[in-house]
């Protein structure tokens, strides 16, 4: 099968750029009430446009924690220093940060939602998007791993019927990311990823 939405796995140098410019911006993104905050970040790959959310932050250092074998000393340096300083912001502002993962939770639910609900109409595009769309999935994984047994009991509820409709939807398959990023996403925390539709 061709994956048109292959999800490939980004240089940590570049995770890293990133991580750095989101903490800059994170204590200013949490003040304010917006979602999601478009970035500009010069990264070793030339100038990027990513997403900041709290769910894209904590993938992102999910990523280069898992990484850190592959990073330079003054890389792994870099990356001690941001976290302290992201968990210090966090820290003095946690209620906030809490509230914008359970609205970040919210919104990728119902992005799930709506991607379940059109695959009823085309299968082709739904195995497709699969991969590109699972990600919504995953960044949930990372805001369950931070809010643990504090977990808002709706959005529990809800993430469990979508599981139950993403289970209902699917058969066994290969690693559907990047194989570089299979070590990172092991099956059976992130079961979502081995996975295909029907």
């Amino acid at each position: 099968m061709t994956q048109t939405n292959y999800v490939l796995a980004e240089d940590p140098a570049v995770d890293l750029a990133v991580v750095q410019a989101m903490a800059e911006e994170l204590e200013d993104y949490l003040v304010k009430d917006e979602l999601f905050r478009q970035l500009t970040v010069r990264t070793p790959a030339g100038d990027q446009r990513p997403q900041m959310s709290g769910s894209d932050l904590l993938v992102r250092l999910h990523r280069l924690h898992g990484e850190q074998g592959s990073l330079t000393p003054a890389q792994r340096a870099a990356l001690d220093q941001v976290q302290t300083s992201i968990d210090a912001t966090i820290h003095s502002l946690r209620t906030r940060f809490v509230e914008r993962l359970e609205r970040d939770m919210k919104s990728r639910l119902n992005s799930l939602r709506w991607y379940i609900d059109d695959c009823r109409q085309n299968r082709n595009r739904c195995r497709s998007e699969y991969p590109f769309e699972i990600r919504n999935r995953q960044r949930i994984e990372e805001i369950l791993k931070f809010l643990g047994k504090t977990l808002d009991a709706t959005l529990a509820a809800q993430l469990n019927q979508i599981d139950e409709r993403i289970r209902y939807m699917i058969v066994a398959g290969e690693f559907i990311w990047d194989q570089r990023l299979q070590p990172l996403f092991p099956k059976n925390v992130y079961w979502y990823l081995y996975v295909l539709p029907k």
